[in-house]
This record gives structure tokens, C-alpha cells and sequence, in this order.
């Protein structure tokens, strides 16, 4: 996952780059820019075109140190994104993965009862962002997952959801169980 990196001898402490920042990642201290909490850093890089003096970049940081980013324990699991799930993560160990359309629980307002008591959930948008297939194949490969819900939604736009998954699964190798079940506009559920 890509975390921001501060130059700190470049860094003039303007400030532009903390009011870029939409996740609220960054910060000032002592008149420098700071990455004050990585676990809210996206990595899409809002930061990068509004610092002046080209003291931001972005480099891979390890699973092994953000994994610990998702909680679950005692509460909610964050992040849920794929965007933002860390590819090894022993939280995914022993479990069932839902894998949701974004707006499947606006349609489907039990989807947490129904498809995601005791499991882990990660939500993606294909049409308004990526399903990373490579990235779902490498989480399918690197922990015990026990089966794989995908949820998406009947419109067309929905597709590369459930696709991208059966190939992930099929690519990394592993045999366990894969259901496709589709919501429809007026909130049904059909199995695929």
C-alpha cells in the first residue's frame, strides 16, 4: 500500500498540502509538514500537485505494517475499501469475505445480518473506481480465507464485481467455496 513521505529539508511548512489532504493524514509540527496518522493515508496523493516545493512522495509500505490497520475487535472493521485492505492480514484467517458493491447496503439494508455476521467485508465500485483484481488474488492467496459472497448489484456497471473476483480466486490457486448473489433494483436478492 502506498503511504506519503515528507522531505522535511524541502518542506517550508505552507500548509497546502495538509488542506489537500481530504483523509486528514497530514498535519503541521514544528512548522513542517507530517504524516500524523498512516492508517488514514489513501495513497491516491491529493497532497502531491499542491506541495510547492516537491517535498512529497509516495512509497510501498509493507503489509506486514499496516495490516495491523484493521480492527475488528470489539467493533466495526476498518478500513473496508479495497483500495485500503491490506493484502496479508491474519484477520482474514479462518473467515468467510463478503465482497460488496458499494451501494449494496443502500439497496439492501440488512446486508451486515444477512451476508456478514462473523465475516470480513471488503467494499469496491467498479464504475466509480478499480477493482484491482491483482489485489483481490494476492488477499485470496496470502490468507485462509474459508469462502467468498460476492454482492453486487443487477446493473450492468456491477459486472467486473463479480468477474474480477472468480478470476482472482481461480488465479490464486486456492479451492473453496464461491457464491455470486445479485440485489436487485428494488432490493431482492437472486443467486447468480
Amino acid at each position: 500500500m502506498k503511504v506519503v513521505r515528507i522531505d522535511e529539508s524541502r518542506c517550508d511548512g505552507c500548509g497546502l498540502c495538509v488542506k489537500a489532504c481530504h483523509e486528514g493524514a497530514l498535519a503541521l509540527k514544528d512548522g513542517k509538514a507530517v504524516l500524523s496518522n498512516h492508517m488514514l493515508c489513501d495513497g491516491i496523493g491529493d497532497c502531491l500537485p499542491a506541495c510547492p516545493q516537491n517535498a512529497i512522495s509516495f512509497f510501498e509500505k509493507p503489509d506486514s505494517i499496516m495490516a495491523p490497520q484493521m480492527t475488528q475487535i470489539g467493533g466495526p472493521q476498518w478500513p473496508i475499501k479495497l483500495e485500503l485492505v491490506a493484502e496479508r492480514n491474519p484477520m482474514f484467517d479462518g473467515k468467510d469475505l463478503l465482497i460488496a458493491a458499494d451501494c449494496s447496503a443502500f439497496t439492501y439494508p440488512d446486508v451486515m445480518r444477512d451476508f456478514c455476521k462473523d465475516g470480513i467485508r471488503i467494499i469496491a465500485c467498479p464504475k466509480l473506481g478499480k477493482v484491482d483484481q491483482e489485489k483481490l488474488e494476492n488477499i485470496i492467496s496470502k490468507n485462509e480465507i474459508r469462502s467468498i459472497t460476492v454482492l453486487r448489484m443487477e446493473v450492468p456497471c456491477c459486472g467486473p464485481l463479480a468477474m474480477k473476483t472468480r478470476a482472482a480466486l481461480v488465479n490464486s490457486k486456492k479451492s473453496m467455496p464461491l457464491t455470486i448473489k445479485t440485489i436487485t433494483r428494488g432490493g431482492e436478492i437472486r443467486e447468480v
